[in-house]
């Protein structure tokens, strides 16, 4: 019998931490504190699943069965997290160290949700968006960007994410029947948010990093909405945002060059 992995088994949520990550390294020459704290988020993200399975969320049985092991992998990854994120917070200037403090506030709330066995409620799941995302932005102003692009950053990317999300339950909800008028009033909203984060970026330079990542994704969650498709299409749903989302950190790179 094979064993059971314990790498985290939310696919999307991988995409969620690791383009903004990788795109806030990419916005700026990184320094060792930003990747330092890097690191510490990807440790700390591999730690959940561990984490869940200790505490008997994906089951009794498979606590029993694999409790040691992940007991092993979340003393090294929680550890390792602590102790890469400590010496990035050392190494960070003060607006990183402010940026940290206001990730910290959805991040213990996405704890909390995990301990009630909330995380994957639309609550769960909107939390989780803006926690992971927000990793990035301490990374962003770690590399000596200003707090005020920092949380430009994160905002676009949550907002985005959050749309996704918002986007991949209702087609789950709503599965193999046609499109609602609920379908219908939340493709507008999403549509709404895409096209006000394309004209306030446009308008407004410190909003232009917000624009660049929030206006396709919550396009391409409109479009998801709009088109109604099954939910035995998630797969495919999700490769496609994963790109999208790609696109998204590439079109970011682009704006802050230009």
């Amino acid at each position: 019998m094979s064993r059971r992995s314990l790498w985290p088994r939310e696919h999307g949520a991988y995409f969620q931490l690791g383009v903004p990550l990788i795109t806030a390294l990419a916005l700026r020459t990184p320094a060792p504190a930003a990747m330092a704290m890097s690191a510490a988020a990807v440790l700390a993200f591999l730690a959940n699943e561990p984490l869940l399975v200790l505490l008997g969320h994906r089951g009794l049985r498979l606590r029993e069965q694999a409790g040691g092991r992940a007991r092993r992998r979340l003393a090294v990854l929680a550890t390792s997290a602590v102790a890469l994120g400590v010496l990035g917070l050392a190494l960070a200037p003060r607006p990183a160290l402010g940026m940290a403090a206001i990730v910290a506030v959805p991040v213990a709330a996405l704890l909390a949700l995990a301990w009630r066995k909330a995380q994957h409620t639309a609550a769960g799941e909107l939390v989780a968006a803006v926690a992971l995302t927000g990793a990035a932005s301490p990374v962003l102003a770690a590399g000596g960007a200003p707090v005020a692009s920092a949380l430009a950053f994160w905002l676009g990317w949550a907002l985005g994410f959050s749309a996704t999300v918002l986007a991949v339950r209702r087609v789950i909800a709503r599965h193999r029947r046609p499109a609602s008028r609920r379908d219908r009033g939340l493709a507008v909203g999403l549509g709404i948010v895409t096209v006000a984060a394309a004209v306030l970026a446009a308008r407004m330079p410190a909003l232009r990093l917000s624009g660049a990542t929030a206006a396709p994704l919550a396009g391409v969650a409109a479009a998801v909405v709009l088109a109604a498709p099954s939910a035995t299409r998630l797969r495919a749903i999700g490769v496609v945002i994963a790109i999208v989302a790609v696109l998204a950190g590439v079109a970011a790179v682009r704006v802050a060059a230009s």
